[in-house]
């Protein structure tokens, strides 16, 4: 089939009903990555089919959730007859907590957002816990691209008040020289940093040009707005208040976050000048002398000569239309997530003679893109509906990923992210009432966060007064400052009890309630109205879920994970004898074959042999079992039908290469 002829099919295919229920835009955005992934493989002798119904259900949640489905969700799709099911479960997943939980991980590692990253827990204080939940809220308001990029880079306040200012807590010891080198890597897919100390041996960059665009971020100062030592004695009252008997009963799941609150503030002072090192060896400018700020890349839209503070001015200039290089990164970012290599490659070491793969493509994708006003869920539509995607994996057709023709997406290993959730969701079922992703709980923490900074307001006067009249030392409870904790743990407790928090943190009821204040104006939608927040059942549990964007356990060390120490969303999958080992002794995996657990509960309600094993095979490979495998299931259970033999066939299942390949 020629690509003349295939137009033809698209113009065609695109008037039909399938083609109605999608938007036209995106219609036509996929119909543009099909062309030139065609017109990439003319010639090619081979191309791979149309992948079935059942590998793309478990490819798409693995890829969009980052978990495999149930074997309900997998029969569901199977019996739906209609001509865009497929379209229709994108948009369902797209709109599901699980896309918001699994792209956090994503934005983690591009933002660098390192450290202990449970709810509860930010040991320094400074941004870890509210950080993530931004990155969390605006994937669920699928905020645009430009937008979020825009607030990273001028954010400032304190944590309750912006949590976006993590971008440069992040750097709150090393400063804004590697926000800069971060900035250029993450946005522009340019290694710059380089030329920090000298002129780059190996592309154009000058140590000039590092200062004269590190110039724009001077000004941003990052900090704790409490010193250490008030830290401390603030705990110290706070240990003090645990053993006072008024406090008996009025502590909550969110009462650290009200009486350990997170301390990190950034302010920017655009009078603040930039000068170059005392040693600067080089001729076009002396030493300790004024670096005056310069857009300094050779592409974009020309620099803003509007009053606006330097920082504002760069960030409008990196998030402009007019900056072919903001939309392509990001757009080859996300299409090597999904297809498993990038058209770009380094996708963070942009060079004039770097070698592109299909350059059509690569910047079709990036104005696709700003034609869809940076609409990340809309570009992962165009990609995820695409008939490029949908190819199968074919094992004998040999390719090279250097040389690839754009055959489909890659076959995969499951990366770390994808097994712990995997194994959770067979542990325990649906995992969204988990995730916490609600306007409810959005509109839940704004209030707290308003409630914490007045709180911190009256506390840190009262704690330097403490420590101003004992010493700082003194083992001796304050009854003013305890006066005011036991105060607003009961005001916490108040607006639990308004947003009907439970005891561990978890909404109760689904039951939408007007929230008091918002930071966010909008209106909930009927998506958001439809998810599930979780009920009073098995509510104890919930705390000791932790999905992969919180738990950065063991576990899934050994299977790869960013030590987040540049801007890197790189997902490694690489096999290792380690892993092997973790996968046969991990609880993890035991925990799935445990009589309690969702897997194992519904095995016991299917009646005949050959509905359990086909159970299993959907549950944990996305399949049936061919003949052979049903052959040798029974031969297995023929010596005994008891739990522990089903227990260690499970184990067996689990431990199969092919459960962790998305095929």
């Amino acid at each position: 089939m020629n690509l003349n002829t295939l137009l033809v099919i698209s113009l065609l295919f695109s008037q039909s009903s399938f083609a109605s229920s999608i938007n036209k835009e995106i219609w036509q955005h996929v119909v543009t990555v099909d062309r030139l992934t065609w017109q990439e493989r003319e010639g090619q002798k081979k191309i791979n089919k149309r992948v079935n119904d059942e590998s793309f259900v478990r490819r798409i949640y693995l890829d969009i959730t980052g978990r495999v489905p149930t074997y309900d969700q997998m029969l569901t799709f199977r019996q739906n007859k209609s001509i865009d099911k497929r379209e229709k479960l994108i948009n369902e997943l797209l709109n599901s907590p699980g896309y918001v939980s699994n792209f956090t991980t994503f934005w983690q590692d591009l933002l660098r957002n390192k450290g202990t990253y449970g709810v509860n827990q930010d040991p320094n204080n400074i941004f870890h816990r509210e950080y993530t939940r931004y990155m969390e809220r605006f994937l669920f308001e699928n905020k645009p691209y430009n937008k979020i990029v825009y607030d990273l880079l001028t954010a400032t306040g304190k944590v309750q008040e912006n949590p976006a200012i993590g971008y440069h807590l992040r750097d709150i010891q090393t400063g804004v020289m590697d926000t800069v080198n971060a900035t250029a890597r993450a946005f522009l897919g340019t290694r710059i940093g380089c030329a920090q100390c000298h002129n780059h041996r190996f592309d154009k960059w000058t140590q000039k040009d590092f200062y004269e665009t590190t110039a724009y971020f001077q000004g941003i100062h990052a900090f704790q707005n409490i010193s250490n030592g008030t830290r401390t004695m603030n705990r110290t009252q706070v240990n003090y208040l645990k053993e006072d008997e008024r406090s008996k009963g009025k502590f909550s799941f969110y009462s650290n976050r009200l009486l350990d609150p997170s301390m990190g503030e950034v302010t920017y002072d655009n009078r603040k000048k930039l000068h170059y090192p005392k040693d600067y060896s080089y001729d076009n400018a002396k030493p300790n002398s004024h670096v005056k700020e310069r857009i300094v890349f050779d592409y974009g839209p020309n620099q803003d000569k509007t009053t606006k503070s330097k920082i504002e001015a760069f960030a409008t200039w990196v998030t402009s239309k007019e900056n072919p290089m903001f939309s392509k990164i990001m757009a080859n970012r996300l299409w090597k997530r999904i297809m498993g290599y990038a058209l770009m490659n380094p996708i963070d070491d942009w060079k004039d003679n770097i070698t592109v793969q299909n350059p059509q493509l690569f910047h079709a994708l990036g104005e696709v893109f700003v034609e869809l006003d940076y609409d990340i869920k809309a570009l992962l539509k165009v990609i995820f509906n695409s008939e490029t995607y949908q190819y199968a994996i074919d094992r004998d057709n040999e390719f090279h990923q250097e040389n690839y023709h754009l055959q489909g997406a890659m076959m995969k290993r499951m990366s770390s992210n994808q097994i712990n959730d995997s194994l959770l969701l067979l542990r325990h079922g649906d995992l969204a009432p988990y995730a916490r992703i609600s306007h409810d709980y959005f509109a839940f923490e704004d209030n707290l966060d308003e409630l914490v900074l007045e709180y911190s307001q009256k506390l840190y006067p009262l704690l330097k007064e403490h420590m101003k009249t004992y010493n700082q030392f003194e083992n001796s409870p304050s009854e003013p400052i305890q006066a005011l904790q036991l105060a607003y743990l009961d005001k916490v407790k108040e607006l639990e009890d308004y947003h009907n928090i439970g005891k561990n943190g978890f909404i109760k009821t689904s039951q939408m309630r007007t929230p008091l204040t918002t930071k966010s104006n909008k209106t909930p939608n009927k998506t958001m109205m439809m998810q599930s927040q979780g009920s009073d059942s098995h509510q104890d549990n919930k705390t000791w879920i932790q999905l992969a964007n919180y738990a950065p356990n063991s576990f899934m060390k050994v299977f790869g994970m960013h030590d987040r120490s540049a801007p890197d969303t790189h997902v490694e999958t690489s096999a290792t004898l380690q892993q092997i080992l973790k996968i046969m002794n991990s609880p993890e995996c035991k925990n799935v074959t445990r009589r309690d657990s969702y897997l194992m509960k519904n095995l016991k309600t299917k009646e005949k042999f050959n509905q359990k094993i086909s159970y299993l095979y959907y549950s944990i490979f996305g399949r049936a079992p061919d003949q052979q495998e049903l052959k040798l299931a029974l031969h297995f259970f023929s010596k005994a039908d008891s739990e522990k033999r089903w227990q260690t066939y499970v184990l067996a299942l689990l431990n199969s290469p092919e459960f962790y390949f998305i095929k």
